[in-house]
């Protein structure tokens, strides 16, 4: 059996490397002008003509590089194309790596036809939306157009995701100018300034590791217009209105912006009180800031609101926001780019919100807590990011340095069971230094990696209940850093690389509660310290049509927790093996499936080690958990993509399969006014499958596009309450039709809906609850002269729960816009026409509770902008 095996690996390990591939570089230019040509098709194929083996695009500087079988280039020809040049055909020969090409201009004559260009086209991995082709009346920036096209999801916080995926990279005209904070490109550029969207494929964002290392994800470039690339473009709009019963609403913006091949710059001032929430484009989608979020230091006091569900947040937030942000990038002689940005935020919102939360208990019994808030909630954060980038062939130089200052302010009055006043605060100071340096040696490469923080993130919080007031001081400061090696080879079609890293981790924290007697509550403060060291050995192999990548990462641990109380030193030290396995194949052009799983186990992350009690809102504790233990998981999870771009249909499914372990139970006990949320040794288990997809397709013949998402997650989890385990199961799934269509040259119709259930039952008592909503909005835009149109809009959201009472909530808007000249339009809205004052939901928990709020939402508002582009 094992000779069979060996065998086998044998002989896959010879097909690899015997399918060498050859790297075909060069230049093309004008042969008249010796200027280089962007856009230039270059062809690899068949000396017949009937298959094509590669395919490249030159870049901005004539250049190209693309992957060929050897084995088949011997037979095989190199095509160079280019709309207003005479094509160039060379047969490969076998000493031929690099190309200079010039192309000599060729008159084209035709006859006089009306060409319309295709919606969406794709050129080898990228595919290609004519932005022209989905913009409608209304649509004022580049994010409107997004959220149309089929195979494109974008989400309330603006992330995007191609297939189900997110994206890896956002550029404009080929360069990355926000390094993550794309939501400020997307609602401020607009779609008339971009010719397309190129969304490419299984992207690799560094150069030198293109054809040695897999990507599984998309990338975004938006390609502009000729006309606005050498000049400042952008747009100034002023807004005023009125709100019942007798407010002054404001909405204005100033956008300049300019894109060419030296330089870049996006600069906004954004303010309003309308409810517009523009505070998001401050959130960043980088990679690194994803991967590190864990890492930061953690908010135990409560201060940002929650969110309403289902209703648009513009409908229920009451805000004074200024915003402004520069972000520019100057490319050098040595072609290094260097990126500066600054942003600054200050948003203010008032809240009126009424909460009945039920705890359900063991024996069937609920506890319940009624409350009545009005709060203030103030936010400042000061941004600031220096980036020198080189990303070349054979190296890549990426430097960021990262200041992020935030500050947080947050005054409550509460009545209902728990009376009480409350003022919060927190500041939140960070310096981010992020490396990534790469060389590449022909089939060799060493990549150096560091990423390392310093946090400083105090809060505080004081609770008046009545002539009593308790109080909260936390005090605590974080440095962190992760630094790594790897170098890698390729053979054939396996590339082999080894990591080795370390990690090391300072934390110290002290906390001070008043007025509240505890018999165990330390409060001298703890510290807390770890180095992890780690071996990565990963292995990736490429054969045709399958792509895998297999890493076997091996971690030391060494912690140390003290309390200076009792000078106690707690050390602890682990070996940990985390498997993972990723295997995708390409069944054809136009069906792809992916499969990966893996195990995780790591030490129970630093947050819950503390002494004694913290009070992390008026009516709860939180007691820390300071016991060495591992959190385990296992996932599995897979996915299916279909995509026929000239048919505009795009469609995707995910499934996923996690299983987690726990060395403790959360543990909840109602003590008086609080309710005390501690951690109890034992073993907890869950498990979770979650499923979701997309289709969306367009109809040329009926002029419209459907889309269709849905999901589905089943929880299962336990929670010990009152000294009674409560094992419980939560199932949530929801279904959401979108479609877009013109009904006639001058009516266009948007309808969505949103239908969900969602169900908590307790496993050992067999009670179950249950809630539903749905969620619909249907406008029209009506354009009845060619400067005028008239926008409809109304919203219909329905919730019903256990008890089969229902809620059903309506909402209607009218929008007059008119177009001065072809530069500046004015527009007149009128929002929440039927001046609806309070939206209910309910809602479950992770925590077998569940959760009844109604909101103050925005009253009637009239509102005249007049905006103008140049």
């Amino acid at each position: 059996m094992r000779n069979l095996i060996f065998c086998l690996l044998a002989t896959c390990l010879a097909s690899s490397l015997c399918a060498q591939q050859r790297t075909l570089t060069g230049k093309v230019t004008d042969a008249t002008k010796q200027v280089p040509l962007q856009g230039v098709s270059v062809t690899v194929c068949r000396a017949d003509g009937k298959s094509i083996l590669a395919f490249a695009i030159t870049d901005e500087d004539g250049t190209f590089s693309l992957n060929v079988d050897s084995t088949k280039a011997s037979r095989a020809v190199i095509r160079f194309s280019c709309l207003g040049y005479a094509a160039v055909t060379r047969p490969i020969q076998p000493q031929d790596q690099t190309y200079r090409i010039g192309l000599q201009p060729e008159e084209i004559s035709i006859r006089e036809v009306i060409v319309k260009a295709p919606k969406i086209r794709a050129q080898g991995d990228t595919i290609i939306y004519n932005v022209a082709r989905f913009s409608k009346e209304g649509d004022r920036t580049i994010g409107d157009i997004l959220k149309k096209l089929p195979g494109i999801q974008v989400a309330d916080d603006g992330k995007i995701s191609y297939l189900g995926t997110p994206i890896n990279k956002f550029y404009i005209e080929g360069k990355d100018l926000l390094g993550g904070k794309y939501g400020i490109a997307t609602n401020s550029i607009s779609n008339q300034d971009v010719n397309s969207v190129e969304v490419m494929e299984n992207h690799q964002p560094i150069k030198a590791l293109s054809g040695l290392s897999l990507s599984d994800q998309a990338a975004i470039n938006l390609r502009l217009k000729e006309n606005v690339k050498q000049r400042w473009i952008g747009s100034v709009k002023g807004g005023i209105g009125l709100a019942a019963p007798a407010s002054v609403l404001w909405d204005e913006e100033l956008i300049a912006m300019q894109f060419n091949k030296k330089f870049q710059s996006l600069n906004t001032y954004k303010t309003n009180n309308t409810g517009r929430d523009v505070t998001r484009e401050f959130k960043s989608f980088d990679i690194n800031a994803t991967r590190y979020r864990r890492e930061k230091l953690t908010d135990y006091i409560r201060i940002v609101p929650p969110a309403v569900q289902a209703l648009n947040k513009e409908r229920e937030l009451f805000n004074r926001t200024h915003q402004a942000t520069s972000n520019n990038l100057f490319q050098l002689k040595n072609g290094m780019n260097v990126t500066v940005g600054i942003g600054y935020m200050n948003h203010r919102t008032e809240s009126d919100k009424q909460t009945v939360t039920q705890y359900f208990q063991a024996n069937a019994d609920t506890t319940t807590i009624r409350e009545k808030e009005s709060s203030l909630f103030e936010q400042q954060q000061l941004s600031a990011e220096i980036r020198l980038e080189a990303n070349e062939d054979t190296y890549n130089l990426t430097e960021r340095l990262m200041a992020d200052f935030a500050w947080l302010d947050k005054n409550d009055g509460v009545s209902g069971t728990i009376p009480n006043t409350q003022d919060a605060w927190s500041p939140d100071k960070q310096l981010t230094n992020d490396l990534y340096l790469l060389k590449r040696f022909g089939n060799k490469f060493i990549i150096f990696t560091s990423y390392t923080f310093v946090q400083d993130h105090p809060q505080r919080m004081d609770v008046t209940y009545g002539d009593e007031t308790r109080s909260q001081r936390i005090e605590q400061r974080k440095l962190f850093s992760d630094n790594k090696v790897d170098y890698g080879f390729t053979i054939g079609q396996v590339t082999v690389s080894l990591g080795a890293g370390a990690k090391v981790m300072w934390r110290d924290m002290a906390s001070e509660l008043e007025g509240v007697t505890l018999t165990d509550n330390d409060e001298e403060g703890s510290g807390m310290n770890y180095t992890q060291l780690y071996l990565t050995p990963k292995l990736e192999y490429t054969w045709r049509r399958l792509k895998t990548r297999l890493a076997l990462p091996v971690n030391f641990y060494h912690y140390l927790y003290k309390e200076k109380a009792n000078g106690l030193k707690s050390p602890s030290t682990r070996v940990l093996f985390n498997p993972d396995l990723y295997l995708s194949y390409t069944l054809s052009a136009r069906w792809d499936i992916d499969l990966s799983g893996g195990i995780t186990s790591r030490p129970l992350g630093d947050a819950s080690f503390y002494p004694g009690y913290l009070m992390d809102s008026y009516r709860t504790l939180m007691k820390g958990y300071p016991v060495y233990g591992l959190s385990t998981s296992k996932y599995i999870e897979g996915g299916i993509y279909y995509k026929r771009p000239l048919d505009e249909l795009f469609a995707d499914v995910s499934v996923s399969h996690n299983w987690m372990s726990l060395p403790y139970l959360t543990h909840q006990q109602f003590e008086g006014d609080f309710i005390v949320t501690s951690y109890q040794q034992g073993e907890n288990t869950a498990r979770q499958l979650d499923v979701n997809g997309n289709v969306s397709k367009g109809f040329d013949f009926l002029n419209c596009y459907i889309y269709l998402k849905g999901m589905y997650t089943n929880r299962h989890a336990v929670l010990v309450r009152n000294e009674e385990r409560i094992p419980n199961v939560r199932t949530m799934w929801s279904i959401g039709p979108r479609i877009e269509a013109d009904l006639t040259e001058k009516i266009t119709l948007h309808y969505e809906l949103s239908y969900g259930k969602s169900k908590l039952r307790l496993e050992e008592e067999g009670s179950e609850t249950n809630t539903a909503s749905l969620e619909q909005s249907l406008s029209l835009r009506i354009t009845p002269a060619a400067k005028l149109s008239i926008l409809l809009k109304g919203g219909h959201y329905r919730n019903r729960e256990t008890d089969s009472r229902k809620r059903d909530f309506f909402l209607a808007d009218a929008v007059v816009s008119y177009k001065l000249s072809k530069r500046i339009d004015m527009e007149l809205a009128a929002t929440n026409l039927l001046d609806e004052r309070e939206y209910a939901y309910t809602s479950f928990t992770d925590e077998a509770s569940t959760v009844s709020r109604s909101y103050r939402i925005r009253p009637r508002n009239l509102l005249f902008t007049l905006r103008m582009t140049y």
